[in-house]
Parts: structure tokens; sequence; C-alpha cells
């Protein structure tokens, strides 16, 4: 990770998780282990959107207005960032994680661990670390033990990672010998945590880098630098090993498209747990899908809903709208082209074709239509290649049908997004995205 420091903003150089070219990757992976890999990653993702959603949903029942449940995000993230905590320095791999708003990273002498090819922190050595105490106005929820502030989080799937709030100095690079420092940054200790939470083969992540808009997040407690605005642009996959791009803060995330007619504008949802978007329908080929409404809309309790998450490798649909666009899909490529899917083999996708795409015979283009804007994905983030001449539909129904739509980053693409926390608003424009 890289960071550039502007008069009244700053990007960090991230590094894509899930490149096959990525030290998280085993390098003797097929095509479609690699891909496998990482749906399993996405899978668990979209189960922690709904653990969420669930225990949102229940605490607003209890006290009757929408109470916001900070989370660690256990599981994947499409971003790996370098930061350095404590004084001596300790140099972490840390998820950049928009669905959540905790930091955390795990500490030395932790009860539960999961594994990690370098040291944990070893936070009593620093000179800089102090634990949170209970009256501090970040200890929400309270759960406190000899004045010292807990966080717990459970996961639907059993997951979880508990530990002791923290404050600390975090030290992002600028260039090669220098580094930009934030003092007295609250983030968690992991003591004790699921055994693997993370990639389990030489795994490189010491824990999560919170994004979410809620109070404690990197992005609220660092808001004199961030002004709550950040942006990010996703480049293709098939990127080759020297790609990069940055995550952009402050006045540094910026919007201009070539054509500003193309810059599009949606609102976000007031959720601090996740970036929620009003979804009004999906089109296919521009022809809007018989989809009710209600499946992609944040119910009252404020379960169900539309997430945008680079998280998430693949989109997610819950099953009642996965079945309108699968069965559309189908119905169309057999009647133009005669193509017939193939049987399920055992792939995580199950509407896959072994043919090769033309100019004239390609796969639908799906879009996304929200409040005030529309995201066309094209044909080439709907389906793509797993193996030679095999293609698959990267969409997934969501387990259940009380869960969550989730916008994946194979689908974000080539858009530059800013989110900007403050005004409500999202933008999007199509960018190439490499290097940027």
């Amino acid at each position: 990770m890289h960071t550039r420091l502007g008069t009244n903003g700053f990007n960090i150089k991230l590094i894509p998780k899930y490149s096959i070219d990525s030290v998280l990757f085993p390098k003797n992976l097929s095509q479609q282990e690699k891909q496998n890999r990482l749906v399993e990653l996405s899978k668990t993702r979209a189960l922690h959107f709904q653990s969420l959603n669930f225990a949102n949903a229940i605490n607003s029942t209890k006290q009757g207005i929408k109470v916001l449940q900070p989370s660690v995000q256990r599981y994947a993230k499409f971003y790996v960032a370098e930061v350095a905590i404590g004084t001596p320095p300790y140099h972490v791999l840390l998820l950049v994680d928009t669905g959540s708003e905790k930091t955390w990273v795990q500490g030395e002498g932790c009860s539960k661990c999961f594994d990690l090819i370098y040291d944990n922190f070893e936070y009593e050595n620093s000179q800089t670390y102090s634990m949170v105490s209970c009256d501090h106005v970040l200890c929400n929820p309270r759960i406190c033990i000899d004045n010292v502030c807990h966080y717990s989080i459970a996961y639907a799937d059993g997951d979880h990672s508990n530990g002791n709030l923290s404050s600390e100095t975090f030290k992002f690079p600028v260039g090669e010998d220098d580094y930009v420092t934030y003092e007295n940054v609250i983030f968690g200790v992991g003591m004790e945590n699921s055994e693997k939470p993370f990639m389990s083969d030489r795994n490189v992540i010491g824990g999560v880098f919170g994004l979410g808009s809620g109070p404690r997040s990197i992005l609220r407690q660092l808001e004199r630098h961030t002004h709550l605005r950040f942006s990010y642009c996703l480049f293709d996959l098939t990127s080759g090993p020297e790609t990069y791009t940055y995550l952009h803060f402050g006045d540094d995330a910026q919007i201009i498209g070539n054509d500003q007619a193309m810059v599009q504008t949606t609102s976000l949802l007031p959720l601090e747990y996740g970036y929620f978007l009003e979804v009004l329908g999906i089109t296919m080929n521009g022809n809007l899908l018989p989809i009710n409404p209600r499946d992609l809309q944040l119910r009252e309790d404020s379960s169900g809903g539309f997430a945008i998450d680079s998280g998430s490798v693949v989109t997610y649909l819950v099953p009642n709208a996965y079945s309108v666009v699968r069965n559309e899909v189908f119905r169309y490529l057999k009647e133009a082209y005669d193509w017939n899917p193939m049987a399920n083999l055992g792939l995580l996708f199950d509407l896959c074709y072994i043919v090769q795409p033309t100019e004239y015979q390609k796969f639908p283009s799906l879009g996304i239509t929200f409040v005030g804007a529309h995201l066309e994905l094209g044909s080439h983030r709907v389906f793509r290649s797993i193996a030679d001449n095999i293609y698959c539909m990267f969409i997934r129904p969501f387990p259940s049908e009380q869960g969550v739509n989730i916008l994946g980053a194979v689908q974000q693409q080539d858009y530059r997004f800013l989110f900007d926390v403050g005004a409500g608003l999202m933008q999007f424009v199509p960018e190439k995205c490499q290097f940027n």
C-alpha cells in the first residue's frame, strides 16, 4: 500500500486480494479452482450482510428505532492495504471493508487465533498503545470488564471476533521511507477469533480496515481529512500483475467524466453497516425484467435491500429475483442462438455454457436501475470465463429469501464509484480503472 497526501485529502494504493497473481493464492491452482475459491469467499460475505440485517432488525424492534450495530468484517475483502500500527510500528495487511465500521487486528496472546504467516500485534510492547475505557464515546455497545471496553461480534454462521477496544497511532506509507501519522485511532485488538476467517493457505491478512459509515469507522474518525468522502475504481481481474489502484479520500475523491452527462447520482439509504441503495428494477438488453420490486427493496425492519459491496466478488440476488434473471437469460440464449447450458458438474455457478462468443453471438447485458441513475453492466460483467470456452453467469442466489441483494466487485469493474456519506449520495461513471 502507498499513501499520497493532498491539501484536503489523501489516497491509498491498494493490493487486490483476489488477483490471480496475489500472494493470497497458491500458484498451482487451476483457473476453475481460483474461481471456486473466490465464490466461497463471496458466499460467507453474503451471510455476513444477512447477519447484520438480522441484528439491526431485532434491535429496531426492541427499541422502536433503528439501532445500528457495529460489526467486525471477518470475511475477505476486495482490497488489502498496509498499515503500520503502534510504536515501534507493527506492519500489517488489512482487508479494506466498506461493509463494516470497525478496524481490528489480531493481538499477540490471543486465546483463539487464526493462522498468520507473520507475528500478531504485540500491543503490550507499544509505547503509544492504550485500552479504551467504558466512558469513551465510541464504547458502544457498552461491553465492559474492569472499566475496559470490549467488542464482541457473532455472525450468522457461528463465526466470531472478540477483543479489546483500543487506542493507537496509525501510520500510512508515503513513498518509500516516509509515513503520514494519525494518533489516537480507535480500533479493536482481537483476542478471541474464529480459526479461519480469512484464507487458510499462508494467510497474510491480519485484520480489517473498516470503511463503513458508522461512528467507529476510519472514515468518521479521520473526518477532518476524509470529509466523509471516498472513491474507488476496480480494474478487471484479467489485468496484469503490476496493475494497481487507489482508494481516494476527502477532496482527493473526485468523479469527473469526460462527458459530464455520463456521471450518474443516486441516494444512499441511511444505514451505518453498509452502503444500501434504492433499486427500482433490473433490465436485460434494455428491457425491464418481471421482478417484484419488494424483493429488491429495504423492508421496514431494515432487513433485505440492495447493497453495493466491493468485498463480494460476485453479485447476489435473493432467490425470487435470481430465478427471474436466470430464466430470462436462459430463454434468451436458447431462442437467439440455440445455446443449451451445461449440466451442473460441481460448478459453483448453475448457469454455464461451453461456447465461444462472437460479435454476433454474445451474452445479454444486464442493468440495474436506481432512483435517478442506471448502471449498465454489459455482457462482459455478467458472464465470465472460468475455463477454456466455459462461461458462467457471475450472479448467484442468496441462501435465503430473507437475505440481501449485493452488487459484487466483478459487476463494478471499470466504473469509478464515489461515496459521499455527508451528502448521502453515491455517484458513478465509466472509467478505465488501471493505475487509478
